[in-house]
């Protein structure tokens, strides 16, 4: 499956978010999404420990292990910052996501700050 440029008025919820459970900063994202999604319109997906499962949802499991994973309910599929875009405008925090991604700041996990 192609991966997708976000844009956020084309979103279509349940969004699953696909990661791997042994990256500690990926671990730290689906804690806070998960704190966000009181609708219940993300879904989590680890693939730590059944990396065969990752055809399931169009990725392979390599792809995973370098970076998170998004695909929502019409099929799209998105990659690294695109999917976290992606959860983060799921939850309603489409305006904070698009913050961190201002010239100047640097995103990681659920921090920002200037960039170094």
């Amino acid at each position: 499956m192609k991966k997708m440029t976000f844009d956020p008025d084309k979103l279509q919820t349940p969004v699953t978010v696909i990661y791997d459970g042994r990256d500690a900063a990926s671990v730290g994202e689906v804690t806070f999404l998960e704190s966000k999604n009181k609708d219940g319109v993300l879904a989590f997906v680890d693939l730590s420990a059944s990396a065969d499962r990752a055809s399931d949802y169009g990725v392979s499991a390599e792809a995973v292990q370098e970076q998170m994973h998004a695909r929502d309910a019409s099929g799209q599929l998105f990659a690294g910052n695109e999917a976290l875009y992606a959860a983060h405008a799921a939850v309603g925090l489409a305006a904070w996501f698009e913050m961190c991604r201002l010239p100047g700041f640097r995103s990681v996990g659920t921090g920002i700050g200037p960039k170094n």
